[in-house]
């Protein structure tokens, strides 16, 4: 039991942070979870955790350094300890290049308030349906639910006080043959687990497990395919998470131009795609205040408090805005542009459903989700990985079966100048980075010349 709130816990840091300052940072992360695997459940948990963490500034010689702690707290000699290890980093730093002075944020009424708890009516709901589910026992059933609850304390040296709640679900549902050759996944990202419907899930899983009865061979090379929202969001987070104005300016990334400076202002695609970050998004609503540590390509942790508005990185096919700090946006001579935990992608020429897109194809490969994704190399962002758990060939417009998985070798920005036709933006899970980045709303695509590099022996 902690002797100290983790209100007060900011408060003594910044206190003993004295005149540099600093931001202090105070989380408590709250999480109900299931799992199950060969249609049983393995575990379930509830945990609650709660952690300080200091970014500490040092006047020196040069300018002001920064360090960084972060561990649990129980009492104020544990305050003490962090506030001392932040210093000593600080000072072994040296000074920071992007040091600026903290603005005045929020100072809100309720941050002394004790952070929400987390009842397990929501993991109740999954559990629930999940007897439907393991009662199917043509096939065995994998996956994972998570309802998490995060309240968040910010203080900062300059008078900001923030105290916000977000909450977080995920759900993921994998069926599979008892010879295990056919599997297929279905999952479902947001804020409330009491919002999916694990009927529907087992509708998506089963009918696709049926298609895969009818296998087709399918060699490597570059093909026509329609990638699912969860597959495209995947490829873009990433591609968001490279889009930094700081390495664009300074040669280092695939958004900087040959010539000097960065891509801002070149078309992308002939398609009107509109790629953009924005804490308002209806349904994957997040904080709209920066809130950083540390120092990166993307954040400052000088811009603790800065308010965060819709970011538009693509608008109608161009690129209009890279992620950036105010101090990298200065240097870059770009306007500031702060990203935040969602993304969404809407093609104003599209239409229809992911089956509806696949039809309009024609002949080609339709692919549900990615995973084991990795650079290859970050001046062209050429992306690695594999497909996995459903790739279904297309003839004349109707699904005929599935295929064989592959490897890709694709990069995100040269995939946007390829797009033919894209469908409505839905809400989807991003599979791969599901455990840092669960909400996005993405339209599904339809690529010429997608790099299938090899055939995968993966399910």
């Amino acid at each position: 039991m902690s002797e100290i709130s983790l209100p007060d816990a900011v408060e003594v840091a910044l206190e003993l942070l004295g005149k540099d300052g600093g931001v202090v940072i105070g989380g408590n992360s709250a999480t109900n979870n299931l799992r199950w695997a060969n249609s049983a459940l393995t575990t379930n948990g509830d945990s609650i955790d709660q952690t300080l963490s200091i970014s500490a500034f040092v006047s020196m010689s040069g300018g002001v350094a920064t360090g960084m702690s972060s561990g649990q707290i129980r009492s104020r000699d544990d305050v003490e300890a962090l506030v001392a290890a932040s210093k000593a980093s600080a000072v072994s730093a040296g000074p920071a290049v992007d040091a600026m002075d903290l603005v005045a944020g929020p100072t809100d009424k309720n941050f002394a308030d004790a952070a929400l708890t987390l009842d397990v009516s929501e993991i109740s709901h999954v559990a629930g349906g999940l007897a439907e589910v393991f009662a199917h026992r043509d096939q065995e059933f994998f996956g994972y639910a998570e309802q998490s609850l995060d309240t968040t304390y910010v203080g900062t040296s300059s008078g900001t006080r923030m105290r916000y709640s977000e909450r977080t679900s995920r759900f993921e549902l994998c069926a599979k043959s008892h010879d295990r050759k056919r599997s297929a996944w279905s999952g479902q990202g947001g804020t409330s687990l009491t919002d999916v419907s694990i009927g529907n899930h087992l509708s998506d899983v089963t009918q696709k497990l049926q298609i895969q009865n009818t296998q087709i061979d399918t060699d490597a090379g570059r093909h026509r395919v329609t990638l699912s929202p969860s597959a495209v969001s995947d490829l873009l987070i990433y591609m968001l998470w490279s889009s930094a104005a700081r390495d664009a300016a300074e040669g280092r990334s695939a958004f900087s131009n040959v010539k000097g400076g960065t891509r801002v202002g070149e078309t992308l695609t002939k398609r009107n795609l509109n790629l953009a970050t924005d804490p308002n998004l209806k349904g994957i609503e997040t904080f709209d205040r920066v809130v950083n540590l540390g120092s990166s390509a993307l954040g400052s942790a000088f811009d603790t408090g800065i308010e965060i508005g819709r970011s538009d990185i693509i608008t109608d096919g161009v690129l209009t805005a890279l992620g950036s700090s105010r101090h990298a946006a200065q240097e870059a001579k770009l306007p500031f542009t702060p990203l935040t935990d969602n993304i969404s992608l809407v093609d104003a020429q599209g239409s229809g459903s992911l089956a509806e897109l696949a039809s309009r194809m024609g002949d080609g490969l339709l692919i549900t989700c990615l995973w084991y994704i990795r650079e290859v190399d970050p001046q062209n962002l050429l992306l690695t990985g594999l497909t996995r758990d459903g790739v279904y060939v297309v003839s004349g417009g109707e699904v005929i079966g599935a295929t064989n998985n592959f490897r890709f070798n694709e990069s995100p920005i040269d995939m946007l100048a390829r797009v033919i036709d894209a469908g409505t933006t839905v809400p989807c899970l991003p599979r791969e980075w599901a455990d840092w980045f669960s909400r996005a709303q993405v339209a599904p695509l339809t690529i010429e010349g997608f790099n299938l590099s090899t055939k995968s022996d993966a399910i």
